[in-house]
């Protein structure tokens, strides 16, 4: 099935045996994005680095703005400083505790958004 993103409707009449329609009117939905999440490494071992990368696609054609975005850490890594990036442009994420937060500022529509951060596998208790 389609994505159906937005709805355009004309009305008319019918006048004298012609027709007559009105300006057509437009309506664009507002469409919740997908998300995607991959890590470049499967298995790992105490001190490596593993990249996520999420990809969050506009299905809509409308602008999405300051769109909240959040990530726990797992247990047993830590967020390596800097790593994270919005688009291959560096960005700065709030870390409290374990979460990275980030707001985006814009998605335009039918684009994707690509988060990129990294941690250190540093061990732990299970």
């Amino acid at each position: 099935m389609a994505v159906i993103n937005k709805l355009d409707n004309i009305a008319s009449i019918l006048f004298e045996g012609d027709t007559v329609n009105s300006n057509p009117v437009e309506t664009i939905l507002s469409l919740a994005p997908t998300i995607e999440k991959a890590v470049d490494k499967l298995t790992a071992s105490i001190g490596d680095i593993l990249t996520y990368t999420i990809t969050i696609t506009s299905v809509g054609l409308g602008t999405i703005t300051n769109l909240p975005f959040t990530d726990v850490i797992p247990a047993g890594a830590t967020y390596v400083a800097n790593s994270f990036t919005v688009n291959t442009t560096p960005a700065t994420p709030t870390l409290t505790g374990n979460t990275l937060t980030y707001t985006i500022p814009t998605i335009l529509g039918l684009a994707v958004a690509t988060i990129q951060f990294q941690v250190e596998v540093v061990g732990g208790n299970i």
